[in-house]
């Protein structure tokens, strides 16, 4: 059981990691190299950041958080996003 638990926290961690690098590279590309239009910049920050979320919602729900204090959080970024994404695009 505890083998499940350690290897079920070093998936979650793993994902999250792998959404911070793609966020990361991601905005780095947009940031440093703006006059390369690369199709696959803006959905691998959109995806990075899904990993990230997918990963604090883990930890979240781990730490104890109600589910109704994490659903305003995520509806609150989803419109941030929607918001954004409109501006930028």
């Amino acid at each position: 059981m505890n083998r499940i638990k350690n290897r079920n926290l070093y998936t979650n961690m793993i994902i999250g990691f792998t959404g911070l690098i793609l966020t990361v590279v991601g905005i780095g590309i947009l940031k440093f190299n703006p006059k390369v239009e690369n199709p696959l910049t803006l959905p691998m920050i959109f995806f990075g950041l899904s990993l990230t979320v997918h990963y604090i919602y883990y930890l979240e729900r781990k730490a104890g958080v109600p589910n109704k204090i994490i659903w305003v959080r995520a509806t609150i970024l989803i419109i941030t996003g929607i918001i954004l994404s409109s501006i930028l695009l």
